[in-house]
C-alpha cells in the first residue's frame, strides 16, 4: 500500500459537468448513439476532457452525459466546463435540458 504524501502546495480538484440532452429527430438508438458519439469526439478532442454517457441508455431521444476535467484551481475548472457547455449548446443535434456542475476537492484521504 502506498502512502499518500501531498506536496506542500498541492491542490487537486475535479470538475464535473452533468448534462441531460434531448435529441429531437432521433428515431432509434442508432440515431441517438451517433449524436452522442459525435459530441464525445468533439469534447475529448477540442477540450481534452473525459466524457461518459451515464443515463437514459435505452432512450432513443435523450441522454445523460458527464464530462470531467482535473486541475488545481476551481475558477479555471469552472471556466473550462462553461466553455464545454457552450460548445455543446451550439450543436443543432442535441438540446441541453438540464445542467449540473460540481467542483470536488480530492484531498487524498481515500487514495489507495
Amino acid at each position: 500500500m502506498m502512502m499518500y504524501l501531498p506536496a506542500p502546495d498541492e491542490s487537486l480538484l475535479v470538475g464535473v459537468l452533468r448534462l441531460v440532452l434531448r435529441i429531437p429527430g432521433s428515431r432509434s438508438l442508432k440515431d441517438r448513439r451517433r449524436v452522442v458519439a459525435s459530441l464525445r469526439d468533439r469534447v475529448t478532442v477540442r477540450h481534452r476532457a473525459a466524457f461518459a454517457e451515464v443515463g437514459h441508455l435505452e432512450a432513443h431521444d435523450a441522454a445523460v452525459v458527464a464530462i470531467t476535467v482535473v486541475g488545481n484551481e476551481a475558477r479555471q475548472l469552472r471556466a473550462r466546463l462553461d466553455t464545454i457547455r457552450s460548445d455543446i449548446e451550439l450543436t443543432a443535434e442535441a438540446h441541453v435540458s438540464s445542467v449540473n456542475v460540481w467542483i470536488l476537492p480530492m484531498n487524498g484521504h481515500d487514495a489507495s
